[in-house]
């Protein structure tokens, strides 16, 4: 399925928190930089009132981006808005599946459908009033019906390619590139700290010497590790290693589905194992 296959609220949805996110990256990545470029600045030390104001500039600049942080707290759209996203992602699938509680006749499940999505919108009033991107969109489009319009073995090869499978390779790729990505980060981190220290050692014995550029390693290390806890590339790695383990197990059982009782079943296990990754994302909100 394409996110446009998915309700309207999903879409509104995953586009708030995809906006949000760049929005809250950009300006923590505006701020670092920002103060990076003020240690050089302060380092070079030119005696001119030009250089004052250049740091005066770069200084006002990272101040004013860490007000937006501190004010609109862009995290926060993202985090909740990625939870009502996922949320209705699952509560779709198991739609489309005719797996619980959408396993009665149409009409009923469609009546069901609507009010489910109805208690994920209420239950996150912090995002509720910004998901306007998709007013004019279906909640229940035509892909939705057709698929669960089909027979069992077509629900359940579409679930487990689709659904199963795509969830796997995502969290496989990701659990993979937030390991790399924390190796690398570490790394950095430690190089730039040993730099910034040899530097210092240098100056001990060169205390005459006025341009020595340990501030700007020290900013610049601070940066790192900043960077590295907004995006929480070791704890990601090992909950989404985690999570495609689970997947892995969970699918080894889909060849075993013989009726629609099964696959409500197995649907069930595998959307609750989703689950408990995507409540993840309301959780750090409040962090």
């Amino acid at each position: 399925m394409q996110s446009s296959d998915f309700p309207g609220l999903y879409q509104a949805a995953d586009k708030l928190s995809g906006d949000a996110q760049t929005h809250f990256l950009t300006a923590l990545i505006v701020n670092l930089v920002l103060l990076v470029a003020a240690a050089v600045v302060s380092v070079i030390n030119y005696p001119h009132w030009i250089s004052a104001a250049i740091q005066a500039a770069l200084l006002a600049g990272a101040l004013a981006s860490s007000v937006y942080l501190a004010a609109m707290r862009p995290e926060r759209v993202w985090y909740s808005g990625r939870a009502v996203a996922e949320s209705i992602k699952t509560i779709t699938w198991r739609y489309v599946s005719r797996a619980e509680p959408f396993h009665e006749s149409d009409e009923t499940a469609k009546q069901h459908l609507l009010k489910k999505l109805t208690q994920v919108v209420r239950q996150n009033p912090g995002v509720s009033d910004k998901l306007i991107s998709h007013l004019s969109a279906h909640q229940l489009t035509a892909v939705m019906k057709q698929l669960r319009a089909g027979d069992f073995a077509s629900r359940r090869d579409t679930y487990v390619e689709f659904r199963i499978n795509d969830q796997l390779d995502w969290y496989s790729r990701k659990a993979r590139f937030n390991t790399r990505a924390a190796k690398h980060f570490f790394t950095a981190l430690i190089l730039v700290n040993a730099v910034a220290f040899i530097c210092a050692l240098i100056k001990v014995a060169n205390v005459q010497y006025q341009y020595f550029p340990t501030d700007v390693f020290i900013a610049v290390a601070a940066s790192l590790l900043t960077w590295m806890q907004a995006k929480r590339f070791t704890e990601l790695s090992a909950s989404y290693a985690l999570t495609a383990h689970e997947i892995t197990l969970i699918r080894e059982q889909a060849q075993e589905l013989v009726a629609d009782d099964d696959l409500s079943k197995f649907v069930g296990d595998a959307e609750n194992a989703f689950s408990r990754e995507h409540t993840q994302w309301e959780a750090r909100k409040d962090n």
